[in-house]
């Protein structure tokens, strides 16, 4: 076993688990229509937290030929890891019997989610300049940084509103900008 096997094999498990805890939570809501409303923004915030979910799996793995096997790339690792598990967690209430909307959780928790995320992304690119160093960035297309600017703006602004509608706008923009990075990948090809 490799490395990257062992500490991929940590990853991996807990971003399946929370996968799992977010689909399980749809899985639950979708269970209970009609008389549960899920709403924009807990569909749209349960999307975006598996397409960044998927996109930092991509990410771990298009680090296989340099990351190196210590404690600290393990623990990096954990930490961003956990804080994914810890938003696709969220994204659905525990108790979904007496309610009939998911919008009223949806503006008290958005907060919680969106900061795991933006928490996990940045510790990401901070601990991936850490552990590869010069080689960490050089592979950026622009595509890559408008996504981050992106992300960082609208990010925040998701957080802070206290109008669902204007967290709702942000939560689509953050979807269409991850769900084109499929699409940037195909035209922008490269290898991180």
């Amino acid at each position: 076993m490799t490395s990257f096997e062992f500490i991929f094999s940590l990853l991996v498990i807990l971003l399946g688990l929370g996968l799992s805890q977010l689909l399980g939570g749809l899985a639950s809501a979708v269970k209970r229509r009609p008389g549960l409303k899920i709403g924009w923004g807990t569909g749209l915030l349960a999307t975006w937290v598996t397409t960044e979910t998927v996109i930092f799996w991509e990410i771990i793995w298009g680090t296989r030929n340099g990351l190196p096997f210590n404690g600290a790339s393990l623990f990096a690792g954990l930490v961003v890891t956990a804080l994914y598990y810890f938003a696709g967690a969220l994204v659905f209430p525990d108790d979904l019997a007496d309610r009939k909307s998911l919008d009223d959780y949806f503006m008290a928790e958005k907060w919680r989610v969106i900061s795991a995320v933006l928490a996990a992304v940045t510790l990401s690119f901070a601990l991936r300049w850490v552990i590869l160093r010069d080689a960490s960035f050089s592979t950026f297309t622009w595509f890559d940084w408008a996504s981050i600017a992106i992300i960082y703006l609208a990010g925040p602004m998701a957080i802070l509103t206290k109008r669902r509608e204007v967290a709702i706008a942000c939560l689509a923009l953050l979807v269409v900008v991850d769900l084109l990075e499929p699409v940037g990948s195909l035209l922008w090809p490269h290898n991180p």
